[in-house]
């Protein structure tokens, strides 16, 4: 016959913490202590890499990168090209020449030109590593909330078993005389609400599980498992760590490129002859000519493209200056956001989850001892089972106060065991 203690001991098993859930009751004091933990999880790794080579966006960059590869391997080449003339006149007197001419780049500006396109392969190089550091945080923190969704709604199917077998109980009960009637509506109506939560989380999940194929373009895998730890909040933010943020790099590069462009706006205001040699016969004389062509800017001397080129150098720096205070802002309140839910997550394995495990001990002693009513122990136990609702969904905040802190502070791929952009694209951190 069922009975409550079944009942019990069902309950105590959907207690049960997930096994991905689990963080460690004393986590690691410095971010190096959990990079370990990251980088020993390959299947991860291995599905972020999947992740950027299914992503369009990631193969556009890499276009990009390679676009202005080519842009400035063309601009290595001289800027002019020399210019062939023939000329034959048949008159009374028969002249033949032959002429060739030469624009010299008196002013380097072919210099120039080549020093714009290596700034603009850096540029599209940092933006390179911006589309893979939003996609790894975008395909993380959709797992982190997948994974939270499938706990919850496998908490929410316990739930509704558990109270189906309550609701059961009750009548079987209910008919020996052992409880009243109320208290068997009650464990219907209990049964009913735990269906509705279940219905509930299996859309979220599927909801969930849709967000997490849309941005991973993965579909019919089996999802990695996140790592059991998580780098414990540091104290204070690294200014390296915004030096090294794509972002800021494509600022900087972009004023650097903006500087190379001002340079080259200027030296398009400086003349660049064109030598020509020529040489013939005009009947039984020969002919050899010599000619030197200088453009004259009275019409146009180029000095409005100089100035909106000095505005432009302007405007970049003033664009990385905002964006830093913006990435600043940002990152100390992804770090205030980790640490708040750190320490919450901290006092719930400190002194929720034991404080959780006594009162299902206490309402298991009550109920076998007869001092505590089917109504008392239904409404007791729908709360404790709550409590680890709870505990799941703040679990899921920890994992996603992380990844935005990774984010901000531009450590995802470090995190992830990953060789970091910087260092293999060659951005550099200072201007």
């Amino acid at each position: 016959m069922y009975s409550y203690r079944s009942v019990f001991a069902s309950l105590v098993f959907v207690m049960g913490l997930p096994a991905w859930a689990v963080a460690p009751t004393e986590p690691p004091q410095t971010a190096s202590a959990s990079t370990a933990a990251a980088h020993n999880n390959p299947e991860l790794r291995t599905f972020v890499q999947r992740v950027w080579n299914e992503s369009p966006a990631v193969q556009g960059a890499h276009a990009a990168v390679d676009a202005a590869s080519a842009r400035s391997e063309g601009s290595a080449s001289p800027l002019h090209n020399p210019s062939l003339e023939l000329d034959a006149e048949r008159t009374d007197i028969n002249t033949t020449t032959i002429g060739l001419t030469q624009t010299i780049d008196w002013s380097d500006k072919q210099g120039a030109l080549r020093r714009v396109a290596d700034q603009d392969v850096l540029v599209m190089k940092a933006q390179l590593e911006q589309v893979r550091q939003d996609i790894a945080a975008e395909t993380l923190a959709a797992l982190a909330r997948f994974y939270t969704a499938r706990e919850t709604q496998a908490l929410a199917r316990r739930g509704s078993q558990l109270m189906s077998g309550f609701a059961n109980a009750a009548k079987r009960r209910q008919i020996a005389g052992d409880v009243e009637a109320l208290d068997v509506t009650l464990a219907e109506v209990a049964y009913g609400e735990a269906l509705m939560a279940l219905a509930a989380s299996e859309s979220e999940l599927a909801e969930a599980e849709a967000a997490l194929q849309a941005v991973s373009g993965l579909v019919d895998i089996q999802w990695p498992a996140l790592p059991d730890e998580l780098a414990a909040p540091p104290d204070a933010i690294d200014p390296s760590w915004l030096e090294g943020l794509p972002e800021l790099i494509i600022l900087r590069r972009s004023a650097d490129a903006a500087n190379a462009r001002l340079d080259l706006a200027k030296r398009e205001g400086r003349v660049d002859p064109t030598i020509g040699l020529r040489a013939g016969r005009e009947d039984t004389e020969t002919l050899v000519g010599l000619s030197i062509e200088i453009p004259l800017f009275v019409r146009n001397d180029y000095s409005s493209s100089a100035r909106a080129a000095a505005h432009d150098v302007v405007a970049e720096e003033q664009a990385y200056r905002d964006a830093y205070r913006r990435a600043n802002a940002r990152l100390s309140g992804a770090l205030g956001r980790y640490k708040n839910a750190t320490r919450a997550w901290r006092a719930w394995l400190t002194t929720g989850r034991d404080a959780q495990r006594e009162q299902m001990d206490l309402l298991e002693k009550l109920w076998a001892a007869g001092e505590l009513s089917a109504t008392d122990f239904l409404v007791q136990s729908k709360q404790n089972i709550d409590t680890q609702a709870a505990a799941t969904a703040l679990n899921g905040q920890v994992w996603e106060a992380a990844i935005a802190w990774l984010s901000a502070a531009g450590q995802i791929e470090r995190w992830l065991g990953f060789e970091t952009a910087n260092n293999a694209l060659n951005l550099g951190a200072s201007k």
